[in-house]
């Protein structure tokens, strides 16, 4: 779950995340770094795209990595989904 907080800019406010905490166990999803990268948004949306623009619904949840792990892949397993695991780089 994002928590959003309010900042001020000059001639503008906006709202930031804040900080993201786990939907499944509430613990705040945290890194040891500004570098590392250990994130889990699972979405489903459901609308129109076009060239000029589109539309739609998102519907989304945030999962720390011990619960991704411990938690969602092994009830994907029991699903009989088989997880794709790859390396990336930017």
């Amino acid at each position: 779950m994002e928590h959003m907080k309010t900042i001020e800019e000059p001639a503008k406010m906006r709202e930031i995340v804040d900080f993201v905490t786990c939907d499944i166990c509430g613990s705040k999803i945290e890194t040891e770094s500004p570098y590392e990268v250990n994130e889990v948004k699972v979405c489903h949306r459901i609308g129109s795209n076009y060239p000029e623009g589109g539309d739609g619904t998102e519907t989304s949840v945030d999962l720390c990595g011990k619960c991704f792990d411990e938690k969602l892949l092994p009830w994907l397993r029991s699903q009989g989904a088989e997880p794709q695991e790859s390396d990336w780089e930017w």
